[in-house]
């Protein structure tokens, strides 16, 4: 074998030991958040648990990165992804106004947005987005739901958690209240509602698009190579529909 088929072997099997093996960065940490969201995302106990939480796991024990996920309210899961680098957030929408502010490694959930009343309230029969400004909406803080119906000339009232916004929509201090779908039943039934107390007012189709994984700006671009690779990894073994 020829010095440089030699040379290229070991040039290989460095770069594979190198992305195969756990990465330590000097001087920084990869920090792993993500909101209350269940079943998606949510805390149980010291730990993270849910659906999207499985999934993040997993591409982080594929790209050998070891970070606890830190479960916080969306507000704030937010606002440390937005200013900190080397920070994995996951469950967030893409939009324009976010393009710039993260690296967008692939989506993760499919979002689904209705807006709930609730099933006793028959005056509320909506046709159009412009008869909201008869009706207290609310939103979650930092949102992409509320942050869309402002855009629609929509005043909302803000809560911290969608635990929250169920419980104001129950006692009548909301009228009408965005969320996911599976999100929003599961919260209804774990706080002991019945989900037969509400129904779908509206759907919010232009909103309802996948739930990404992301990096902070400024990230360490090692972080950012493992984790797409890892996703794009996650992305073929999973079943096609």
């Amino acid at each position: 074998m020829s010095p440089v088929a030699k040379a290229a072997i070991a040039l290989s099997l460095f770069v594979f030991i190198l992305l195969a093996s756990p990465v330590v960065i000097a001087g920084s940490e990869l920090r792993v958040v993500t909101s209350e969201f269940p079943p998606y995302s949510y805390s149980a106990g010291n730990s993270a648990e849910g659906i999207a939480v499985d999934k993040v796991q997993h591409i982080l024990d594929s790209a050998g990165l070891e970070s606890k996920i830190e479960v916080y309210p969306w507000a704030r899961t937010y606002e440390i992804a937005l200013r900190e680098p080397n920070v994995l957030i996951f469950l967030i929408a893409r939009t324009p106004e976010r393009e710039d502010s993260f690296h967008w490694i692939g989506p993760l959930i499919d979002f689904d947005v209705k807006l709930f009343r609730l099933a006793k309230r028959s005056d509320i029969a909506l046709s159009n987005l412009d008869q909201l400004e008869f009706f207290k909406v609310g939103s979650l803080n930092r949102d992409v739901k509320g942050a869309y119906l402002k855009e629609q000339g929509i005043d909302t009232i803000g809560y911290a958690t969608e635990e929250s916004g169920v419980h104001m929509l129950k006692r009548g201090y909301i009228d009408l209240m965005p969320a996911e779908t599976n999100s929003f039943n599961y919260r209804v039934q774990r706080l002991g509602y019945s989900s037969d107390d509400f129904s779908v007012a509206w759907e919010l189709d232009a909103i309802s698009k996948p739930l990404y994984l992301a990096l902070s700006k400024g990230s360490s671009p090692v972080f950012v190579e493992r984790v797409q690779r890892a996703f794009e990894r996650l992305r073929t073994e999973e079943p096609s529909e």
